[in-house]
């Protein structure tokens, strides 16, 4: 009985771990605004988890 006690808890302990570390790397990829002087008023680019850099040319 004690030792399923202990199990329960560890595997909740893991899974509190991983929702934890996804929301983390989710807030991490998001997109935010990157500013851009070389390109000028006209586009707005963005960058999602520190590589993707996305512009385009607002109208």
């Amino acid at each position: 009985m004690v030792g399923s006690v202990w199990t329960r808890k560890a595997r909740m302990l893991v899974i509190a771990n991983l929702l934890a570390g996804a929301a983390v790397l989710l807030a991490m990829a998001a997109p935010h605004r990157v500013s851009s002087v070389a390109l000028g008023s006209e586009w707005q680019c963005s960058k999602a988890a520190f590589v993707l850099t996305t512009c385009r040319q607002v109208l």
